[in-house]
């Protein structure tokens, strides 16, 4: 018996005794005759991948390729609605604009430009409840436009977890080939959640240029217990080096390390810096400069500003 034929039943009991039932229900496998059924030959077409579905091509939906399923999702809204905005005509009348698969990578392309687009220049994803129907009404002759399905929800997912993975991934794998240097700060965003950025400087051979990348955001606090602990010089090390652990990233790549200066990052015996000097011999540790010169200028102002008011007194006390 194959997986597809699996069967389960079940012992009941009747007048005449007990009895076997069978409650499971036999899958059935895509059937060849029903593309060339008039009601199913222009949107209906076959999984390859799999033989118990059944693909929708007018609203890019897979199902279970059973004829009572099919039927039910033919007379959905949702595919009235997708053959109405497709062909802009009755069910009965079927043109040449109907996506096929191809034109389903084409528009998955449009959507992944689209929500690149507005994370490159930070435009909010709410605007694209809107501008998807925008696009359909200045484009009603393309196909990629008539087949856009773009809301928030969907632009964002899109951003995390297709983008920004992607990006990830070639991020990994050049920091996996290459020497690098390790950038860090931890704060304390709005919702009090103390979190530590970790940014990465590496020379990519592909464009003969210097890269800085985002590599990760940290929670530095995951318990009760952690958060007893502080943000420790341990903590922040140890939340470093298992950043770059689970993605299997060679330590021996590190060459620099660069943070502000606070005593925990940058201090002579207990801190981040001097834990990478013990464990990494021969790299080089940098102070973040412009959080030097903030620091600089700080007590600056504040010298200028006591040499005025002590000239200011003596005015006021000769007069």
């Amino acid at each position: 018996m194959s997986d597809s034929d699996e069967e389960m039943y079940i012992k009941i009991r009747t007048p005449r005794g007990e009895q076997t039932k069978n409650l499971s229900h036999r899958k059935q496998k895509f059937r060849d005759e029903w593309l060339n059924m008039k009601e199913f030959k222009n949107w209906l077409r076959p999984v390859k991948e799999n033989p118990l579905k059944a693909y929708c091509c007018y609203c890019r939906f897979e199902m279970i390729s059973e004829l009572s399923t099919v039927k039910k999702h033919m007379n959905s809204i949702k595919h009235k609605s997708a053959l109405k905005s497709i062909t802009g005509t009755k069910a009965n009348m079927f043109s040449s604009i109907i996506p096929t698969r191809n034109n389903d990578q084409a528009i998955k392309r449009a959507e992944i430009k689209i929500c690149g687009f507005l994370a490159e220049h930070n435009i909010s994803f709410n605007t694209m409840d809107h501008l998807t129907d925008v696009l359909k009404e200045a484009f009603p002759d393309s196909k990629i436009a008539e087949g856009l399905h773009l809301g928030r929800t969907k632009s964002t997912n899109i951003v995390k977890h297709v983008i920004g993975q992607n990006h990830k991934d070639e991020l990994i794998n050049d920091l996996k080939n290459t020497n690098f240097s390790i950038i860090i700060d931890e704060s304390t965003d709005v919702g009090t959640v103390k979190t530590l950025c970790i940014c990465v400087r590496y020379f990519d051979h592909k464009i003969n240029k210097l890269k800085s990348k985002f590599f990760d955001l940290v929670k530095v606090f995951k318990d009760s217990d952690s958060a007893n602990e502080g943000a420790t010089a341990n903590k922040i090390y140890t939340e470093v080096l298992n950043s770059f652990k689970k993605e299997d990233i060679p330590f021996e790549n590190v060459i620099g390390f660069a943070s502000d200066g606070c005593n925990a990052m940058m201090g002579r015996w207990n801190s981040v810096s001097s834990r990478f000097k013990e464990d990494f011999p021969g790299i080089i540790i940098q102070k973040c400069i412009c959080h030097s010169l903030a620091l600089c200028a700080s007590e600056a102002y504040v010298k200028i500003f006591q040499e005025i008011f002590i000239i200011f007194l003596k005015v006021v006390v000769n007069e």
